[in-house]
């Protein structure tokens, strides 16, 4: 079997998860962890068992050893560090989003063609055996035809603090970060082309410099809506998918999905399990020389549609209120 030498960028909380996953996927070498500050790198290395860690991402793409390179950086660090390691010709897992911009986004899938490496990007809830089922379901026809999918999330990220509640020197982006989340789970749920879609964001807010709120509506060629929302706002978290359909009300509710009240199917797996999944179709792509199952090509399906929620309120508002200080 062939060894598969990776390089880890980043050490926070979604890099532990990576590591996990990594660790159970047989020939998998855990090479270098590439951090901003090399105490905290040095400390990662140390408890998860890397063999070396630096603050220099150069140090580990010249490395021949390393054969490919997982990114769960910031956000805004996402293009830059994966057009490096493609460049010296490493093979990516990039978590979402690949950019922050479709113009991004769309230089990384053209880079990934130049040079021949894969790119996948980890929209994690499609590993997930919940997302599958209902995207099984709904490509069976036992739902009938899907009319409206509503897909939110909610919660409170008035500072600079994540999920683990460490606080971080970035800012997170509802619309770029976690708008890709929701709008890439419409997209591959549904599974049917855009006609268009619309959408409203609230202005900067003060403290983060980012919208906190949005609201989208798509209209897929088959008629179906599908009714977005996210917020920053919310004191008291909440997320949730449901779809009304033909044959009734399919509803997603955290590890339960439900048709009518009665259920279809449940699954007590967890994050790391999904992770896990998701990244052993990285390593098996690799190791296939074939394309991942989601591709630098669905992540720009994703990003296409939020720049034009994006610019929809550049265009009808004035760019102060709106502009965001990222561009790729």
């Amino acid at each position: 079997m062939q060894t598969i030498t990776c390089c880890l960028v980043g050490y926070g909380g979604i890099a532990v998860f990576h590591t996990e996953a990594l660790k159970k996927i047989e020939g998998v070498r855990l090479h270098t962890v590439v951090g901003r500050r090399a105490q905290p790198a040095e400390a990662f290395r140390r408890k998860m068992g890397f063999e070396k860690a630096t603050t220099r991402y150069e140090d580990a793409l010249d490395n021949p050893d390393v054969d490919a390179v997982v990114i769960a950086s910031p956000s805004e660090h996402h293009h830059e560090q994966t057009a490096q390691a493609l460049n010296a010709g490493k093979d990516v897992l990039v978590e979402i989003p690949l950019a922050m911009s479709h113009k991004g986004a769309s230089e990384l899938v053209g880079l990934a063609r130049k040079t021949g490496r894969k790119v996948m990007v980890a929209h994690t809830r499609r590993f997930d055996p919940i997302s599958q089922f209902v995207k099984d379901f709904i490509a069976s026809g036992q739902a009938g035809q899907v009319h409206q999918h509503h897909s939110y999330t909610f919660s409170l990220r008035h500072q600079n603090i994540g999920w683990t509640g460490y606080r971080r020197s970035w800012v997170d982006d509802v619309v770029f970060h976690h708008g890709c989340h929701l709008v890439d789970y419409s997209l591959w749920s549904v599974g049917a082309p855009v006609r268009r879609i619309r959408g409203e964001l609230t202005p900067l807010h003060p403290k983060t410099g980012t919208s906190l709120d949005v609201s989208m509506l798509i209209r897929y060629k088959n008629e179906a809506l599908a009714t977005i929302s996210l917020s920053y706002n919310a004191q008291q978290g909440a997320s949730g998918n449901l779809f009304i359909c033909e044959n009734g009300t399919l509803i997603v509710s955290g590890n339960n999905v439900t048709l009518n009240g009665d259920t279809l199917f449940e699954d007590s797996g967890d994050l790391g399990d999904h992770v896990l999944a998701q990244n052993t179709e990285f390593i098996a792509a690799i190791r296939a020389d074939r394309q991942p199952a989601c591709s630098a090509e669905h992540g720009l399906a994703a990003l296409t549609l939020l720049q034009q929620v994006y610019d929809q309120m550049i265009t009808l508002e004035r760019e102060a209120k709106y502009k965001r200080r990222w561009n790729l």
